[in-house]
Formats: structure tokens, sequence, C-alpha cells
């Protein structure tokens, strides 16, 4: 008898969304900002995207008083990089690494130093995106798209005491563009290329004096390739649609009161592979119905700033929705998910002194998970407050304290601590140690026979310890950080009940991330990423997909004027993972090693005006055949032209 069931990873981003949860979500956004205001920053993210960073201490600070480790990605490159899905971007970041299973938006999971999705906040514009109905609440990355991005700041270690119990990793802030100056503004781009993909995009901007609107939509399209890797003979074809609409804006209503808001919405349809336990992943049966999902998110965030005592005291408050739909199609019944979170929040900051300031804040958030199956809801509410101390110069102390209480397990403490220290122009020491908790989902709770109601949260600890050091005038810069992050009571998965429970003792991991950026001359400049990372359970088994070696390497010339080429590799070694085809007694599966696999990337750009460019890229340039995840396929050689023209 064959079983079919749930790959434990396969966690599909399907829904179906009604008008009238649309309608809601926009009415939200439209009754706090007049007519003429579509766009704009918020108060977190106000700020000259130069030298300042807004993550890490929730308020805009000079990145040389920042303990913490953070990496910015700004405009331009995000631009010069010419990648269409966000996480592609994020692939090329120290300590962050992506495992897929198959094509274009497959199910995609993000690790941060060994920590996977569940444990890593992702916001958009302040919107927590992540799903509250799926097994470990957590965002669908793989359908965030980079066309309307302005701003990535990635922020590694634990930040609970910030953001709450899902930062134990670390937070991915995500800012959509902003209008431009001067009137109004138009941009579209399109491109098309291997596996029958197809994109486009269309911006538009606006600004006065008082109001700034940005909107955005986007249409992705690929037939793609058989999830189920073709090398053990599946060729079916497995098709993805994206379609994403997003806006912002804001309002000064005085010099002291302002109103914003911003929303997004995306639909996409993902055609799946079966996965057959014993077997591993396979595709459908000849003349059987295509097993497809259709999903749909919405959200949207409203607020008002209110800045006082000649803008030393500063006020943000605000509300924000998101609902995540997720339904299947196929041979096995329709299963459809359900996921839905209201939030309400203020932030504030006072600058008491000039070497002393203050960060402090509350929230409540009502999280819903259902499905066919099972449904709960979860409560929490958090206050945190942080210090900001400069004892002398150059150094900079911070000290962060929250208090979550959640609805079914009361009350959890967490704490940050991070020190920065510039001893000479272009050097930063910089450490960080905090602590965090993470509950479990409605789903590992509830849901029948995976729940289990009796599990409690986990707990962690994160310590990163690093130095920042520019030289050469600026042109050259290197990083080097030490980190470790353990984990108390993990929740895990037992093949044998087919149910959630608690690992005894201590997830442990620890490793080295190095990066370095070198302008050689005026028009090529080097760069280069390592990181490496031990994670293991208190038995000492590894945890599956996290690479224990992963480097990058990249170059990028302009030979010609108005040109400009980049090539980029990327090594990943020593990643295991479950061989699902192998049954052992206790119903569990052995742990495999994935080959090392080297990719080749390239991209070349010709602009010539300002307002118009050329491009044509190439991925996976060698065709090597390699696996993210055990028995799902990863896309060959492929190319893809495009065009960009702004007016």
């Amino acid at each position: 008898m064959k079983v079919f069931l749930t790959h434990p990873t396969r966690r599909r981003r399907t829904t179906n969304l009604t008008r009238a949860h649309l309608r809601v979500t926009a009415g939200l956004l439209l009754a706090a900002i007049p007519a003429a205001a579509f766009a704009g920053p918020r108060a977190e993210e106000a700020a000259d995207l130069g030298e300042i960073v807004i993550s890490a201490n929730r308020t805009p600070t000079e990145a040389a008083k920042i303990g913490s480790d953070v990496t910015v990605i700004g405009r331009d490159e995000l631009e010069r990089s010419k990648e269409t899905l966000v996480k592609d971007v994020l692939d090329r970041v120290v300590g962050v690494n992506f495992t897929q299973n198959g094509p274009a938006g497959a199910t995609t999971t993000i690790e941060m130093r060994g920590a996977y999705a569940g444990y890593v906040l992702v916001r958009v514009d302040g919107i927590d995106v992540s799903d509250p109905s799926a097994a470990q609440v957590a965002a669908a990355i793989e359908h965030l798209s980079t066309a309307d991005v302005e701003r990535i700041e990635i922020l590694r270690g634990s930040q609970s005491a910030l953001y709450g119990g899902t930062a134990i990793g670390g937070v991915i802030d995500i800012t959509t563009r902003k209008a431009e100056a001067g009137g109004v503004h138009h941009s579209a781009g399109v491109e098309a290329g291997s596996h029958g993909t197809v994109a486009g995009t269309y911006g538009l901007s606006a600004a006065t004096d008082t109001s700034e609107v940005n909107v955005s939509i986007s249409r992705f399209h690929t037939d793609g390739f058989s999830a189920a890797d073709a090398r053990k003979g599946n060729t079916e074809k497995d098709g993805y649609e994206n379609t994403t609409f997003s806006a912002n804006a804001v309002h000064r209503i005085s010099d002291v009161f302002r109103v914003f808001g911003a929303m997004r919405h995306t639909r996409t349809v993902v055609q799946n592979d079966r996965f057959l336990f014993g077997v591993g992943a396979i595709d459908e049966a000849p003349g059987a119905p295509r097993e497809h999902g259709v999903g749909e998110t919405v959200g949207g965030r409203v607020g008002a700033d209110v800045d006082l005592l000649d803008g030393r005291f500063k006020n943000t408050f605000a509300v924000q929705y998101w609902r995540s739909d997720r339904d299947g199609y196929g041979a096995a019944p329709r299963w459809w998910y359900r996921g839905e979170r209201t939030k309400f929040e203020y932030l504030g900051s006072f600058v008491a002194t000039d070497t002393v300031g203050l960060s402090f804040g509350a929230d409540h958030a009502i999280e819903r998970g259902a499905s066919s199956s099972f449904s709960g809801d979860i409560g929490n509410t958090g206050v945190f407050g942080q210090v900001s101390w400069e004892p002398l110069k150059g150094v900079t102390l911070t000290a962060a304290l929250r208090n979550d209480h959640h609805s079914k397990f009361g009350d959890h403490p967490t704490h940050r601590l991070t020190a920065a220290w510039a001893p000479f122009e272009g050097t930063k020491v910089r450490a960080s140690w905090g602590t965090g908790f993470r509950a479990p989902s409605v789903s590992e709770l509830f849901m029948p026979v995976y729940g289990n109601p009796t599990l409690k949260p986990e707990t962690s600890r994160s310590f990163d310890v690093g130095i920042d050091q520019k030289f050469w005038s600026g042109r050259a810069s290197v990083s080097a950080t030490v980190f470790a992050l353990d984990t108390t009571d993990l929740i895990g998965y037992d093949p044998a009940t087919f149910r959630s429970i608690q690992v005894p003792g201590t997830t442990r991991r620890h490793g080295v991330e190095l990066s370095g950026r070198v302008q050689v001359l005026d028009r090529l400049a080097l760069e280069a990423g390592y990181t490496f990372t031990e994670a293991h359970k208190a038995d000492h088994s590894r945890l599956v997909r996290v690479p224990r070696h992963k480097a990058t390497m990249g170059a990028t010339a302009t030979p010609f004027e108005k040109t400009t080429v980049s090539v980029r590799g990327t090594l990943v070694s020593g990643m295991v993972d479950t061989d699902y085809s192998i049954v052992l007694p206790d119903w569990s599966s052995p742990v495999r090693a994935l080959p090392t696999w080297f990719l080749l990337d390239a991209t070349g750009k010709y602009a010539p005006t300002d307002n118009l460019e050329f491009s044509l890229e190439g991925k996976n340039l060698l065709d090597r055949k390699y696996q993210t995840v055990w028995g799902y396929g990863t896309a060959g050689a492929s190319i893809r032209a495009g065009v960009t023209a702004k007016f």
C-alpha cells in the first residue's frame, strides 16, 4: 500500500482571499491618509540611507555606534544585482543560506547562523509578513520580489529584546521604494529568458512639499522545471506565477505630526510534485490532476508620528494587519490553511542628554491559525526599553530589556547588551549578547496528530564579537565575526508518532563570518565572503540543511563607458539532509551528505542614457547539477535579458 504524506518541509503558500478582506485592508490604509498621499518612510526608516542603520536599535543610529552585526543592501546594489527575488540578493550575505524544494516559487527556507526560518523575523515596511498558520511561524520568502524594494537591512544575532520571540536568529528589515523629489516619476521594466520566464514591473511615484506617494506592481511567470530531481527520471515542468502590488504613503500635517501607511498584496500559483514517503519527490502519475497551490497574502500598516520637544521626543503609533491564505489542489483532497495577525504598536525615543538616549515601546499581537483540520488563537503583549550611553568618545553601549506576556505560556523576559568601540578612524570593534524565546506555533500546539499541547517555549542565548576595518582611504574594507547561538528545549519532530516533541538538552550553533571588498581600480572592484557554521543537537547529530562552509566571491568591472559587467561564484559544502527514500524501523530516515557545489553567475548592463538600461544575466553558467534539498531539482544553465526605463 502506498501512503501519501505532506513532506515535513513542503510548507506550500497557497490561498484564496476574498474581496472583503482586500476592502478592509485598503480601508484601513485610506482612512489614515489624506487622498493626496500614498508613500514615504515611517519613523523607524526616515533617515539618510548612507551611514545610518534603523533596525539595530529601532531608531536611526550611526553605523559606527552599532554593536550588533548588521549588513545593509541599498538601492544601487539591488539594481546592480538584477535579481528578481529577494532571496537571491540575500543569498550573497555572510551568515545567510537558503534551501529550496525545486524551481522558483517552491518552498524556500532561510537559514541564518544555523537558525531556520522560524527564528528569523522578516518585516516589509514594518509589517511582520510571517504566516501564523505555518508549521513554524515564518515568512514565505520565496514570494518576495525585488521590484518594489528600496533597502534591506540584515541584522544577525538574537534580537528578541527589541522585536519579540521570533527574532532569535536575526531580523530582515525590508523597506519599499520611496518617492523621488521633483514631481511625478515612472519606471518600467520587462525581461525574458530560459524556462519560459517572463517578468514585468511598473512603478509610479510623486512628491510635494508635504506628501509622497509610491505605487508598484510586478508580474513574474515561469514554466519552471521538474521540482522532483530530473536525474531520477522526473521530467514534468512545475511552473510559477507571482503578481504583487504594493503602495506606501506619508502626509505631513504639521512640523510635529504626520500620518503614514503601507499596504501590499501578492497572489501566487505554484505547481508542485508529489512526496511519497519511502520514495521521495516524484512527478504526478500520468493523467493524474496536477498538484498545485494557489496563494494570496494581503497586509497593511497605518499610523502617525508625533515629534515633541524640538524633535528630542519622538513617538510612533501604528496598527498592522496581515493575512495569508493557502489552498492546495490535485490528486489528493483539497487542503487549506489560513493565517491572520493584527498588531497594535507604540514606539518612542527620547534624547535625554548628548550622551544618553532612550528607546521604548509596547505591542499587542493577536494571531490565528486555521486549516481544514484545526484552528487556534494566540495573543502576546510585549513591553521593552533600551538605554544607549556614550561614556567616552568612540564608545557606545546599549542595554535592552523586554517582557512578553504570552496568552498560553505567561511572562518571558529577554535582554540584549551591545558595545561598539571606534579606537581609530575606519576601525570598529563590536560585540553583542542577547537572549530569546520561541513559543510553539498554533500548528505545533493544536494540529491533529502533529500538534502537542504539552510543548513549552524554546529559550536561547546568542553572542557575537567582531571587527570592521576600512583602509586605503576607504577603498578597501574587511569584516570578521565570531558567533554562537544556543537553544534549549528545541521543538522537534518524532517520525515514530508524527508528533512535535521537545528535544532534551541544548542545540548549539557557532561559527565565523569573514567578508571584504576592495576597489582595485576606478573601474574594478573585488569582493568575497565566507561563513563557517557548526550546528548540532545535544546528541551531537548535525542539523540538516546547514552548510558547514559557504563562500562567495565576485568582481564588478566597467570595461567601457556606460557598460558594467559582474561575475560571481558561490561554493557550498558540508551540508547534510534526510534521505526520505529509505524508511528505518523506527519510521525515521537516514541523514546523507549532499555533494559540494559551485555556481558561476554573470550579469552585464549597458545604459545608453540615464533613463534607459539593457541587461543580460546568466545563472549557473557551468551547468552544475546539485541539490539544496534531498530529492529536489535545481536549475541548470540559464539566461535572461531585460530592459528598464525611467521617465
